[in-house]
């Protein structure tokens, strides 16, 4: 399996925890606040350009066995964790997943990853 669909497909399923957890427990208030929207399309924009920038090291990491279903669970249990003490980084956490579902979908369309041109380094490395 190609490695995006894997992460798609791991991220989707991700999402679909999260959202449902939310809504059991907390609501969906920490889903529509702005303040999560921003941390975690932010992180997400973060995480990404940092990917893009060192991807001998991180994908390198990111493609060892088991480590992207670990991220999933880590993901989960910072989602668990959210849940009980900061119901708002369960936002966070979703808006962070649903911004790389829209990066991935930029990238499988074929129109290439907005944040490519962000992340290029220009001290020649």
């Amino acid at each position: 399996m190609d490695p995006r669909h894997r992460d798609g497909l791991l991220a989707l399923a991700g999402l679909g925890v999260l959202l449902a957890g939310s809504l059991a427990t907390v609501g969906a208030g920490p889903l529509l606040d702005p303040a999560a929207a921003a941390v975690g399309v932010a992180g997400a924009g973060l995480l990404e350009v940092a990917f893009l920038r060192y991807p001998g090291v991180l994908l390198a990491a990111w493609e060892r066995r088991y480590v992207p279903l670990v991220g999933l669970l880590v993901v989960l249990g910072l989602g668990s964790l959210a849940v009980l003490f900061a119901p708002v980084l369960v936002g966070a956490l979703a808006w962070g997943l649903v911004t790389y579902l829209a990066l991935l979908a930029c990238v499988l369309a074929g129109l290439g990853n907005p944040l490519s041109a962000v992340s290029r380094r220009s001290d020649g490395e």
